[in-house]
């Protein structure tokens, strides 16, 4: 896991006031990954959301430092804005499958017309999973003999010639008659073929 401190200061229209304790602000990350052999980069924006309590007490000098929110949302003495900020982190590459970030630690510092803010980012980096699959050699297969005595078998080989011989014998003559039958139909013609 890596860790890096982020920090801004926001700056807002004098006739406001000045910046009052009650004010929040939330920070969510939004990112894409670009990954190559050699580098993982990834790139996005922290999209700052800020709920800004004034005094409505104008100022006098307009503070110069900062990033200025000159269009937000006014109701009673609240204003809330919302600013994206860009950013890019480059890692190397030791077989990174996925980040992800997150932001926690946030603080909000008024002081005056502006208010430095501050935030945690924490970026998880999962790696590849090498996977090691363990072949098992498959149990020696045991050949079974089963052993059936001759003595039952000749027997039954013997019986069944014996019903094949009586089937044939009624059966030969009606099959002969038939085809008798059909030769007595049929013309006989010879063809010579030539060489």
């Amino acid at each position: 896991m890596q860790k890096w401190e982020m920090k801004e200061t926001f700056t807002f229209p004098k006739q406001l006031g000045n910046v009052q304790e009650n004010s929040k602000i939330v920070v969510e990350p939004k990112w894409h990954e670009e990954i190559s052999e050699d580098s993982v980069v990834v790139r996005g924006i922290y999209v700052v959301k800020g709920n800004i309590q004034f005094d409505h007490v104008a100022r006098e000098d307009e503070i110069e430092e900062g990033i200025y929110i000159e269009h937000m949302d006014i109701e009673k003495d609240h204003g809330y804005f919302e600013y994206a900020l860009p950013f890019s982190v480059d890692f190397p590459n030791d077989d990174i499958e996925a980040v992800s970030l997150r932001i926690n630690d946030i603080k909000v510092e008024p002081n005056n017309g502006y208010c430095s803010c501050s935030w945690a980012v924490h970026c998880d980096v999962e790696k590849k999973v090498q996977a090691i699959v363990e072949v098992e050699e498959p149990a020696p297969v045991e050949e079974i003999v089963v052993e059936k005595p001759v003595e039952e078998v000749q027997p039954r080989l013997q019986a069944e010639k014996e019903v094949e011989s009586t089937q044939m014998a009624q059966t030969v003559p009606h099959e002969l008659d038939f085809l008798e039958q059909l030769a007595d139909a049929y013309s006989r013609v010879q063809i010579q073929l030539k060489k």
